[in-house]
């Protein structure tokens, strides 16, 4: 019943995202861009709307006794940024951010060899291709170039998102919520670097301080003059001043002072696990050494996408032939929709789910109020023993989801599920009224199909650095029916696809036990 000024104050306070709790039980998580997207976005009153409106319901949750280096993994796995931390009993214990655990295991320095090993595994190429915008005034940290340092580059900085400085909270919050950004770059009248804006900085500076965000300028509540890094300075070095400074964002230029990307220490850490990780499957000392000052990151596959989304813009031309990408609402067209009320029990809306192989939308009064999937139903009804014909959806739902219009393309919404890690996109036109949902495998075949998208991945293998044979453990099996084609001279195995670690179970267990283990490994497939 916490309104959401309440909780921002806290948040604020305590600089963490908030954790929802009754009965002592963990109910919900509420965090910054929740806060940013959500709720001042969409103009919600921030003293009349209780936090459980619009917080993530049922949010899994650690042990206590989990290591440090445990969590950077789960949340490297799952792309969290935070981990709320419970006793086996429910009780909770508290919440845990990406930077507590980066602190924790060494800080700064400590994690300098592994993002110099990580740096070493990369295989991006040196200048990367990004969109330039003019900065009249750059600072810059500045470090000695080594010869062998790996420049900036070599991160990948996201392409950055713009706003003027004139602009009201409001207008740059909405903005950043429909491209699903959690910091604006904002320039002043000039086009130069004028200030930084993140989601964290809404709740501290607007929301706590009960700004009306309608009407206060961005360049009243940003960060003026941010430090910035050049693309060509070394990234080891970017990276060990955003952990010392607990900078999340760092403004990106290139040698002339043009503001061309932004770093996010998150991404940093991932694709910094993820690299090591591939750099151990094929052996590489450097990798281990490294690894071991701290703690070993082994044991699982965090899968990254970035060659793929390098390779969309020129290789969708040559593999569709130079056709445009249909729109949503074309693919739409004539497809049953899996649409149900908040009241709508979880077995009724099972039922519509299986009958269409479809995610549900929720919808009230004509509006899309919330979201509910195949996992969902997994991990926050069977696992927890819910009584599906008594549970209204509304509570173990997603509450109000991010949707696409339906004139944007095919591969534009498979660059945004590919960005924000989603499986499905509801669909809404500008006046909310819902059209349906569509899922990543509804857009590749609108968009070529298996044989379509046949020169995609053999391209993709062709910028793979795994090696031919991937490091993977192995399970007997006494009978298995292999999907079996003609093997070409230069075909890449399946091995360069990086397969996830395969969760067991006997076929003995029931349904329950086997949803409850793979809740607890946050996996989808047994």
């Amino acid at each position: 019943r916490t309104t959401l000024q309440e909780t921002g104050m806290m948040m604020a306070e305590a600089r963490k995202a908030a954790l929802v709790v009754e009965s002592g039980r963990l109910v919900g998580i509420f965090g910054f861009k929740d806060m940013m997207s959500r709720a001042i976005a969409k103009e919600l009153p921030l003293d009349l709307t209780p936090v459980s409106t619009v917080m993530t319901p049922n949010p899994e949750a650690v042990s206590p006794d989990t290591t440090v280096m445990e969590a950077l993994q789960i949340m490297h796995d799952n792309k969290f940024l935070t981990l709320p931390v419970c006793e086996s009993n429910g009780s909770v214990i508290g919440i845990v951010d990406v930077m507590d655990c980066v602190y924790a295991s060494g800080g700064a320095e400590g994690w300098r060899s592994i993002f110099s090993s990580a740096m070493e595994c990369d295989d991006v190429t040196e200048t990367a291709s990004v969109h330039s915008y003019r900065s009249s005034s750059v600072r810059s940290v500045k470090k000695p170039q080594k010869d062998n340092a790996r420049p900036v580059s070599k991160l990948r900085p996201k392409k950055p998102i713009l706003q003027n400085e004139s602009e009201t909270v409001l207008a740059v919050t909405q903005m950043l919520a429909s491209k699903r950004g959690d910091a604006a770059i904002i320039t002043d009248n000039s086009g130069g670097l004028a200030g930084i804006i993140t989601d964290t900085d809404v709740t501290r500076r607007v929301v706590a301080k009960q700004l009306p965000a309608s009407s206060t300028r961005v360049s009243d509540v940003m960060t003026a003059n941010p430090s910035c890094v050049s693309m060509s300075d070394p990234a080891t070095d970017a990276m060990v001043t955003m952990v010392e400074n607990r900078f999340r964002h760092l403004p990106v230029t290139d040698d002339s002072g043009a503001i061309v990307g932004v770093l996010d220490i998150a991404k940093c850490l991932n694709d910094a696990i993820s690299k090591l990780e591939k750099s151990q499957e094929k052996g590489s000392s450097a990798a281990e050494d490294a690894v071991k000052q701290m703690a070993s990151l082994q044991g699982a596959g965090g899968n990254q996408a970035a060659a793929l989304q390098a390779l969309l813009g020129p290789l969708l031309s040559q593999a569709f032939g130079g056709q445009s990408s249909p729109t949503l609402r074309t693919i739409l067209a004539g497809k049953p929709s899996t649409i149900v009320s908040p009241r709508t029990t979880l077995q009724e809306t099972g039922m519509m789910m299986a009958e269409a192989r479809k995610a549900a939308l929720v919808v009230e009064s004509g509006r899309l109020v919330g979201i509910f999937g195949f996992k969902d139903m997994m991990s926050r009804a069977i696992a927890k023993e819910l009584p599906l014909d008594l549970t209204p959806v509304s509570t173990v739902m997603t509450p109000n989801p991010e949707a696409v219009s339906p004139d944007t393309t095919v591969m534009e919404a498979l660059q945004i599920m590919h960005d924000n890690k989603f499986l499905t996109l509801p669909v809404c036109e500008s006046n909310g009224s819902v059209i349906g949902i569509v899922d990543v495998m509804d857009c590749v075949y609108a968009s070529g199909g298996a044989e379509g998208w046949r020169s995609i991945f053999s391209s993709a293998m062709e910028c793979d650095d795994v090696t031919e044979t991937a490091s993977v453990h192995s399970y007997r099996s006494s009978s298995v029916r292999s999907v079996k084609k003609p093997q070409k001279d230069n075909a890449r195995p399946v091995s360069k696809l990086r397969p996830k670690k395969p969760i067991l179970q006997n076929e003995s267990e029931t349904v329950l036990a086997v949803t409850k283990m793979l809740a607890s490994k946050r996996g989808d497939a047994a």
